[in-house]
C-alpha cells in the first residue's frame, strides 16, 4: 500500500474523495496531478490494489492502462467480489484508440471513460461526476457559477441566496455543467454525466433541461442555461453578472 507516491492535498478540514489508482509507476507523474481533487492511493498490482480496497473503502477505483493488465474485465470482477466492495465505481483513463474502444467499456465493467486527449481538467471534472452520479456523499465540494451556489456534501443548490429543489436528474446535469471547465456539455457528456451507461433520449434530456429552466424563472435565472444547437448546452452569466463579478 502507498500513499506517499501520490500525496494528497486533503486535511482534517477538508476531506477529499478517496481514489484508489491501479497503475504503472510511470503514470505516477500523471497521477500525482489529481492529488489536489483527490485523496489518492497508489497501488502496481492487482493484489496490492485489492488490500487498499478491502482497508480504506475508497470511493473510486481509478485504472490506468498497463501492458500487464491482460484480463481488464477479469481484473474488475475480482475487485469487486467481496460484498463491501461490490459496487464500486471504476473509471478507465488510456489512449483513444486501443482498449478503451474496446467492449471493456460497453459491457459494464467500467463506469467512467477517459481519453489521454483530454485535459487534465476535464479528466478531473468526468471522475467528479461519476461520483456525483453513483457516490455523491464523497464530494465535499461548494461549486460556484455566477450566483448559482451548490454545496455537494448537502446537495443543496441555491441562486441568490435562494434554494432551488431540484430532481437527481436535475441536479446532476445543473452540477455537471458548473463542474465543467468550460461549462458547456455535448448532448453525449450529459447522457454519461448522468445516466452513465443508460442509452436516453434527446427528448429525455430536452425535458431535464425545461425543468430546470422552468424552476430557474421565478428567480429571474431561466438564462442561465443557454442551448447551443446541435451540441448541448452551456451555462451563461447575464451581463449584469458579469459587470459585478
Amino acid at each position: 500500500m502507498n500513499r506517499a507516491m501520490c500525496p494528497s492535498a486533503g486535511s482534517a478540514e477538508t476531506e477529499l474523495p478517496r481514489v484508489t489508482v491501479l497503475a504503472a509507476k510511470e503514470d505516477l507523474r500523471l497521477i500525482g496531478q489529481l492529488a489536489g481533487s483527490f485523496d489518492c492511493s497508489f497501488a502496481e498490482a492487482e493484489a496490492e490494489a485489492r488490500s487498499i480496497i478491502v482497508m480504506q473503502r475508497p470511493d473510486l477505483l481509478l485504472i490506468r492502462r498497463n501492458p500487464g493488465y491482460d484480463d481488464l474485465p477479469g481484473i474488475i470482477a475480482r475487485l469487486r467480489g467481496a460484498s463491501r466492495t461490490r459496487y464500486l465505481p471504476v473509471a478507465a483513463w488510456g489512449e483513444e484508440q486501443g482498449w478503451l474502444s474496446s467492449p471493456l467499456a460497453l459491457d459494464g465493467s467500467v463506469d467512467e471513460v477517459i481519453s489521454d486527449l483530454n485535459r487534465m481538467e476535464i479528466g478531473i471534472a468526468a471522475l467528479r461526476a461519476l461520483l456525483r452520479r453513483v457516490r455523491p456523499e464523497a464530494l465535499t465540494g461548494r461549486l460556484e457559477f455566477a450566483a448559482l451556489t451548490i454545496n455537494e456534501l448537502e446537495r443543496r443548490v441555491e441562486w441568490e441566496g435562494r434554494m432551488i429543489h431540484l430532481s437527481p436528474t436535475g441536479y446532476r446535469l445543473l452540477a455537471g455543467l458548473v463542474d465543467e471547465p468550460s461549462h458547456m456539455l455535448t448532448r453525449m457528456q450529459i447522457t454519461r454525466r448522468v445516466w452513465g451507461p443508460a442509452s436516453e433520449t434527446s427528448e429525455q434530456i430536452n425535458q431535464v433541461v425545461k425543468g430546470l429552466r422552468l424552476l430557474l424563472h421565478p428567480l429571474e435565472a431561466e438564462h442561465l442555461i443557454e442551448t447551443v444547437r446541435g451540441v448541448g448546452y452551456r451555462l451563461v452569466a447575464s451581463a449584469e453578472q458579469e459587470r459585478l463579478s
